[in-house]
């Protein structure tokens, strides 16, 4: 057994476009119930493509998590078989109940002898954002979805499905989306044009309306990340005073809020730790915290500040996140593993 000083950890943060692997020590002072991360150094980091098994395969992800750890290993000045434990949160994890076998399979061949657990990326970022703490997440990047843990240790996710299926609400692939359906109908006279007309006409370099679809549909054959990366064009017109651009990203926060009133009406947060206590330490009356991580809220207050309107609504408010989702695993690593 490694001793206290010397006890290695490896958290996982996997999405569809990449997987960062963090390697991390205990240092003296480390409380990871009361969410105290000061004793916990991160030592090696590696970074690679996404692993979502329904894009890479069963067999890749083995591949990708083998070399991961090999390599994150490597960066930190240790060796694999120096490694207590390893937390994979990725996306994709608990999806498809009838996949879970050969994912089981995977990771069991990737990480060999060392102990592991497994869950959701979306465990990661909640985790990390809110220190281990009861509460919320949202994540709205280029896709979204919800996750809560309360004190008792419940856990719950709300959102994320697929974007084909109108799901992904809230996010810079919905805000887009948003965005090229407003073009659409003020192309067609449906609607005044405004600012957002030009602005997409300058963003898709079209040089007739009708070029719109050849270009998003044809030549970008409909992908979600490069349709996500229009979303800065939406906060570009809300700066801007464009009308459509304002409802588009209200709309955003109040789809984004939506989900936070599921996971607070489902879960039971009677007891929630004050700000800056104790774990044990709990304030009947507190706000549930809410974090929101992914480029999303990046936007700023645009988004943020509609969005925390509605959840004090609702006996909740808006709170920055405390650590990235990366984070987040490695703390679920130490967690899970001591």
């Amino acid at each position: 057994m490694n001793t206290p000083e010397n006890r290695y950890f490896i958290g996982i943060d996997g999405g569809g476009t990449k997987t960062k692997f963090l390697a991390g020590r205990i240092v003296e002072g480390y409380d990871n119930d009361g969410g105290e991360t000061a004793g916990l150094e991160v030592i090696g980091e590696y970074t690679a493509g996404g692993c979502h098994y329904m894009q890479i395969g069963f067999d890749g992800l083995e591949e990708l998590m083998r070399e991961g750890v090999k390599n994150v290993c490597e960066n930190a000045g240790i060796q694999p078989e120096d490694v207590e434990f390893v937390y994979a949160g990725f996306a994709g994890y608990g999806d498809v109940i009838s996949d879970q076998p050969m994912i089981d399979e995977a990771m069991n061949k990737a990480f060999g002898d060392i102990p592991f657990d497994m869950g959701n990326d979306s465990e990661n970022a909640l985790e990390g954002a809110l220190s281990g703490r009861p509460g919320i997440n949202i994540i709205a990047g280029t896709g979204s979805i919800g996750s809560g843990r309360n004190a008792a240790g419940d856990f719950l996710r709300c959102g994320g499905w697929h974007y084909v299926l109108g799901g992904d609400e809230g996010s810079a692939y919905w805000i887009a989306w948003n965005l090229l359906k407003e073009y659409s109908r003020q192309s067609d006279g449906r609607d005044e044009k405004t600012l957002l007309y030009e602005a997409v006409n300058r963003a898709l370099d079209l040089k007739t309306d009708d070029e719109m679809v050849t270009r998003v549909v044809n030549e970008w054959n409909l992908d979600r990340t490069r349709i996500a990366g229009l979303a800065p064009v939406v906060s570009q017109l809300y700066e801007e005073g464009d009308p459509y651009a304002i409802e588009i990203l209200n709309n955003c926060a109040k789809e984004l809020a939506d989900l936070a009133i599921v996971l607070h009406d489902k879960l039971d947060f009677e007891h929630v730790p004050e700000s800056g206590s104790d774990a044990g330490a709990c304030d009947t009356d507190a706000l549930v915290p809410v974090s929101g991580t992914g480029g999303v809220f990046k936007i700023g207050p645009a988004v943020i500040e509609p969005f925390d309107e509605i959840l004090h609504q609702h006996g909740m408010e808006y709170v920055a996140p405390a650590h990235t989702p990366d984070m987040g695993a490695l703390m679920l690593a130490v967690k899970h593993g001591r």
